[in-house]
């Protein structure tokens, strides 16, 4: 098993401007309520879920779950600066498996200033403390297990003429597991550091050349016997849009050099992809995907390569319905062994529809149904897994 890669990392460094870009260009929300600035959106969800396999592996034990998931949304507004938040709290009642009852909480701040001669600047964290699947779908490793992850991350641009810009980027995050040997095998995390820079030049009135490069070191929990520390570099080239109304992508390939516990430098191919199209005022695709180096949190002095690509089609029938449909996958090959541990290679699907429903202005219904599957090298590593959710949201 595995865990959360960082969006931020896993999409490359030009993923923080264009996450610039999307905030200072965002139109004031209109739930919530107003102080001059600020606003403050609280929310409550209400979830009833039928999971086919709650402790994802073969035995598949079905259970009942309810969800209870409060939290608040906060949004304030500067000259050429604001501020997002969120906090939220949930807690999970399992019907059958009473061991599994248990809260999770996280909070997320972000920072973001620009100026009229084109520098930018972003600042954010995310702290999260959960048990809950990290769906591949939303950016995550598609696993199951308490753990604690905190990140901080941010980004400076400059536009240094009208033909080309420069983003530096940098990233730490701190991601431990808890583990029980009684009932699970150990999974392992880390503190992982990145640094980063991308060039783009213009190539005509919709388009950009792109060029980056960044540099990341991991201090594994796993290590046994070994050195605990990890690195590598990468290099991509490739292009991205500009100013289009309809149709925004980023498209870069290469190559990664890594280098695990002073043993073996591993090369490899690795992209970045992310891509969002408005076909028109009611559908909507979009498209992400990466590949990248790192230790393995499975396997103890290992290293892996992952391989990640995932899409989605939303589609608004009615002006009170949303509907969307999403499909990923994630392959993670073992690349260095160690100990006499086996090079396994894992393979996860996943499929996910979701509907909502307005029933009126602050009450929203919602389901949807996820279906993955895990295929593996190794029998015990092997899964499948339904999950139905129906719910309601309260938001003001």
């Amino acid at each position: 098993m595995a865990t959360r890669k960082p969006p931020y990392a896993a999409s490359g460094i030009g993923f923080l401007l264009m996450l610039v870009l999307c905030l200072s260009g965002r139109a004031q929300s209109t739930s919530g309520f107003k102080y001059n600035n600020l606003t403050v959106s609280p929310f409550v969800n209400l979830e009833y879920s039928y999971d086919s396999n709650v402790d994802y592996d073969g035995q598949e034990n079905d259970d009942s779950i309810l969800t209870i998931n409060p939290g608040v949304d906060l949004t304030y507004r500067g000259n050429d600066w604001g501020l997002d938040g969120k906090a939220w709290y949930g807690y999970d009642k399992y019907k059958e498996y009473d061991d599994l009852d248990q809260d999770r909480y996280g909070e997320s701040l972000r920072f973001y200033a620009e100026s009229p001669r084109g520098l930018r600047f972003i600042l954010g964290q995310n702290y999260i403390k959960t048990h809950q699947d990290d769906s591949i779908l939303d950016g995550g490793r598609g696993i199951w297990r308490e753990r604690d992850l905190h990140e901080i991350m941010s980004a400076l641009s400059y536009q240094i003429s009208e033909r080309s810009s420069v983003t530096l980027n940098g990233m730490y995050s701190d991601l431990s597991y808890q583990n029980d040997s009684n009932q699970f095998g150990n999974l392992y995390g880390w503190r992982e550091w990145s640094v980063g820079m991308e060039v783009a030049r213009k190539l005509t009135a919709k388009s950009n050349l792109l060029l980056s490069g960044s540099y990341q070191e991991y201090d594994s929990d796993g290590a046994q016997g070994i050195d605990s520390n990890s690195g590598g570099y990468t290099l991509m080239a490739g292009f991205g849009s500009r100013a289009t109304e309809r149709i925004s992508y980023r498209a870069l390939t290469g190559a990664s050099w890594f280098d695990y516990a002073n043993g073996d430098q591993l090369t490899g191919w690795v992209y970045s992809l992310d891509a969002n199209w408005i076909i028109n005022r009611k559908l909507v695709w979009s498209v992400a995907g990466s590949s990248y180096f790192q230790p393995s949190e499975r396997e103890a002095n290992q290293a892996m390569q992952v391989y990640v690509l995932s899409t989605g089609l939303s589609y608004r029938p009615a002006k009170r319905v949303t509907t969307r449909f999403d499909i990923g996958m994630r392959r993670e090959e073992n690349e260095y062994s160690r100990n006499n541990q086996g090079a396994v290679t894992s393979d996860k699907f996943s499929a996910r529809v979701r509907a909502d429903y307005r029933l009126q202005k602050y009450v929203s219904l919602y389901g949807s149904l996820t279906y993955e599957e895990q295929i593996s090298d190794d029998n015990a590593d092997e899964f499948d897994r339904l999950r139905g959710t129906v719910g309601l949201n309260f938001r003001y």
